[in-house]
């Protein structure tokens, strides 16, 4: 009888993991005001359209598909944080160097996702993940923290020194590769002196 009531409080505990508690408080109020139901495009014609709630339909140039950023935590009153639904697989691929499929997306290239697979197992576990970005409004200018600090580069390059060899673009998994402990970057590793301008709000 305890392990039946147990059960359903486990899930719900990893359920959280998958999306971070949203926060709130009045910087959300005048950050809305600000943001809502505009648009700005970076040099790449990508589109951040901001609904009426404040959340971002992000449009990347070239794909039909949006990404959905919802806000769910302020830093200050015109700096906010979001966050994305992914995969721990996806992050891994987006994220390691040696495997970021980005250009070959571009030029249709099939050959590196080939290879991307062949280095995970049939055990691997994937799982639901998501990945946090800081917005700021200056001045009517929208700018985006998107990169992580010392702390989440510290944690990645223990993993990667333990999991694998070589580094950077040049870095081979290990025959014993733990993917499941591939670091995940938090909110509190957002990297806000690496600032990157978007575009106009409009």
């Amino acid at each position: 009888m305890k392990l039946f009531l147990l059960f359903p409080l486990f899930l719900s505990i990893l359920s959280c993991l998958t999306s971070p508690e949203i926060y709130l408080n009045n910087n959300a109020v005048y950050w809305k005001k600000n943001v809502s139901n505009k648009i700005a495009s970076d040099i790449y014609q990508n589109i951040y359209r901001f609904d009426e709630n404040g959340d971002i339909n992000f449009f990347v140039y070239g794909y039909k598909r949006k990404i959905k950023y919802k806000l769910f935590l302020m830093k200050e009153i015109n700096e906010a944080f979001y966050y994305k639904n992914s995969t721990l697989k996806n992050y891994i691929v987006e994220s390691l160097p040696a495997f970021n499929l980005y250009i070959d997306a571009l030029t249709k290239n099939d050959n590196n996702t080939l290879y991307v697979n062949k280095h995970f197992s049939r055990d691997f576990k994937n799982r639901s993940i998501y990945l946090p970005i800081g917005l700021m409004v200056k001045d009517d200018n929208l700018y985006i923290a998107k990169t992580y600090g010392n702390d989440y580069k510290t944690r990645l390059l223990h993993w990667l020194i333990k999991n694998g060899y070589g580094s950077y673009k040049n870095w081979i998994p290990a025959i014993n590769v733990n993917w499941a402990s591939y670091p995940i970057p938090t909110e509190h590793e957002i990297d806000w002196n690496n600032l990157e301008i978007v575009g106009k709000l409009f």
